[in-house]
C-alpha cells in the first residue's frame, strides 16, 4: 500500500468527488492540475494554507502563487477541481457553500468568479470542450452521479447520460464530438465514451478493476486504475476503440492528462517527500517524472536575515545566514518547532542547519516571541538564478510546515554571516 494512501469518496458530503488524504498520513497535498492552452502554466488543488484552494505557477514550478476568486467582496471557501479553458481566459472550478458543491468560473487571475449552477444537489468536476463553448461535469441533482453538458455561460444544462450506476470524471475528445467518463458499480468502474447527444454509448475498458479519471487526448486516452493488483492506483492508456490496453511506467498517481508534447500532467502519490501527493510530469516514452509543484509542509511566515532588505546571498559563503521563523495565532514558534527536522536552502530539503538562539524576541512587531535559527550558505544549493529560500521544519505533533522569503544573489559575503 502506497505511502500517502490517497482515496476517493463517492458519497456525497464535504468529500464530495474530492480526493482526501487518509487520516494515516499528515501533510499538504497538491492535486487536480490543469494545465493552460500551450501547457507553460498549471493551476491546481492545494491546502498549503490549510484551506483547500487553488494555486498556480509555471510549468517549471517558478512564480507558485494562491488563486483567490472574490464573491460579493468575501473570498470564497473551499475549492478544488480547476479546469483551464482552452482559450486560456477562464478557470472553471468547484466550490463548497458549507451544504453542496457547484462549478464556477472565473477569470484565469482570480476576477469576475460567476457560479453556472445552483440548487440543493453537488455540482462537479468540470471540464472545457476544445472550442471552449461548453462544459461538461457532474451532477448528482436526479438522485445518482449523472454527465451533465452546458454552454460556457451556464446556460442550456442538459443530462447527456442517465443510469442507476455513478457517473464521473468526464472530459472532452480532442475533436468536441465525444465525452469519456468512468461509470462506477459496486465492485468496478469502467471507461465509457458518448456522444454529446447520448447516443454511441459504448464502454472502453471493461473487467473487474476500478478505472478512473480518463483524459482524453491526441496519443489516446489516459487514466488511472488499480488493474496491475499493486494496491495502488497507476497511469494507463488506451485507444478509444480499446485497444492498446497498458500501463505507463510504474508511478501511483491521480488525474493525468496529456500536455501538448505528449508527456502527461499528473497528481503524484509516489513522492520521497512530506508531501503526501505534488504536481509532476511523466514522459511516456522514457518513464522520466519531473516534479512541477512540490509544496511540503503548510505555509508559515518567515524572515531571512530579520529586519534586513535585500536577503542578499552568497553561494559560496562559508558563513551562516539567519532566518526567523515567525509566529502565529496558529504557531508558537519557539515551543512547537523541532529543530532536528529543521533544512533549509534553494529547494528546502538541504541539510544546513547550524543553531538555534536560545532566546527569543519579536521580530514581525505583532508582541509574539519569534524563532531565529542559522544555517550554512555552503550547501544550501543557491544559484545565480535563484530568487527565494526554502525553510522546511516539522512540529511538535509532526505536522509539516514551509516557509519562504525573497533573496537575491550577491557575489561577495554578508559581514554578519561570518560573525556568528
Amino acid at each position: 500500500m502506497f505511502r500517502s494512501l490517497l482515496v476517493f469518496s463517492f458519497g456525497l458530503g464535504l468529500a464530495w468527488g474530492v480526493v482526501q488524504a487518509s487520516e494515516e498520513g499528515r501533510g499538504v497535498l497538491s492535486q487536480r492540475p490543469s494545465a493552460a492552452s500551450g501547457g507553460a502554466q498549471v493551476i491546481f488543488s492545494g491546502d498549503f494554507d490549510g484551506t483547500p484552494g487553488l494555486w498556480a505557477s509555471g510549468l517549471d514550478g517558478l512564480n507558485l502563487r494562491k488563486v483567490v476568486p472574490i464573491s460579493n467582496g468575501v473570498p470564497m471557501g473551499s475549492l478544488s477541481e480547476p479546469s483551464w479553458s482552452p482559450d486560456g481566459q477562464q478557470v472553471a472550478y468547484s466550490a463548497y457553500d458549507g451544504t453542496v458543491w457547484d462549478v464556477w468560473v472565473m477569470r484565469s487571475d482570480g476576477a469576475y468568479p460567476t457560479r453556472l449552477t445552483s440548487g440543493a444537489r453537488n455540482n462537479s468536476r468540470p471540464s472545457w470542450s476544445p472550442d471552449a463553448s461548453k462544459i461538461v461535469f457532474v451532477s448528482d441533482r436526479d438522485g445518482t452521479k449523472d454527465v451533465w453538458l452546458m454552454n460556457r455561460d451556464g446556460s442550456g444544462q442538459r443530462k447527456v447520460v442517465t443510469s442507476p450506476e455513478q457517473e464521473n470524471d468526464p472530459s472532452f475528445s480532442p475533436a468536441g464530438d465525444k465525452i469519456v467518463f468512468s461509470r462506477t458499480t459496486t465492485d468496478a468502474a469502467s471507461i465509457m465514451s458518448v456522444r454529446l447527444d447520448g447516443s454511441g454509448l459504448v464502454a472502453v475498458t471493461s473487467g473487474p478493476y476500478k478505472d478512473w479519471e480518463p483524459a482524453w487526448g491526441a496519443p489516446g486516452i489516459v487514466f488511472t486504475s488499480n488493474r496491475d493488483g499493486s494496491g495502488s492506483w497507476k497511469l494507463w492508456k488506451v485507444r478509444p476503440d480499446g485497444s492498446g490496453l497498458s500501463r505507463i511506467g510504474d508511478v501511483a498517481g491521480h488525474d493525468p492528462s496529456w500536455l501538448p508534447d505528449g508527456t502527461i500532467l499528473f497528481t503524484d502519490e509516489s513522492m520521497v517527500s512530506k508531501a503526501l501527493a505534488a504536481v509532476s510530469v511523466l514522459d511516456p516514452t522514457t518513464g522520466v517524472k519531473r516534479v512541477v509543484a512540490d509544496v511540503q509542509g503548510y505555509f508559515t511566515p518567515v524572515d531571512i536575515r530579520p529586519g534586513r532588505v535585500p536577503n542578499g546571498i552568497n553561494p559560496a559563503s562559508r558563513g551562516k545566514i539567519a532566518v526567523a521563523i515567525l509566529s502565529s495565532a496558529k504557531l508558537d514558534a519557539p515551543r512547537a518547532v523541532v529543530q532536528s527536522t529543521l533544512t533549509f536552502g534553494r529547494t528546502g530539503s538541504e541539510q544546513t542547519h547550524y543553531a538555534c538562539s536560545k532566546t527569543f524576541r519579536d521580530v514581525s512587531g505583532d508582541g509574539r516571541p519569534d524563532f531565529i535559527c542559522r544555517f550554512w550558505l555552503r550547501g544550501a544549493g543557491f544559484k545565480a538564478d535563484s530568487t527565494y529560500g526554502v525553510l522546511r521544519f516539522d512540529d511538535v505533533n509532526g505536522n509539516p510546515y514551509e516557509g519562504r522569503d525573497a533573496v537575491s544573489i550577491v557575489p561577495t559575503d554578508d559581514p554578519e554571516d561570518l560573525h556568528h
